[in-house]
């Protein structure tokens, strides 16, 4: 999977694909915000959230770390 870098805080270097159909909305179409959440023992997750339909996909940004 091709991964796009975007500068995260304290200089972070944070990674989701390319591909953007995990930020659109599979009900409306629509683009959805992203939510970071960090979880114990799970580490960080980017949620994909439809203001409307609500959450549409969760990124793993160092899946490819692993």
């Amino acid at each position: 999977m091709d991964f796009e870098h975007i500068d995260g805080p304290d200089g972070l270097d944070i990674r989701v694909p390319r591909d953007e159909a995990y930020r659109t909305c599979s009900t409306c179409g629509g683009d959805c915000e992203p939510e970071p959440s960090a979880v114990d023992g799970l580490g960080v997750r980017i949620m994909w959230v439809c203001p409307e339909h609500g959450a549409q996909s969760v990124v793993d940004p160092f899946s490819d770390l692993r």
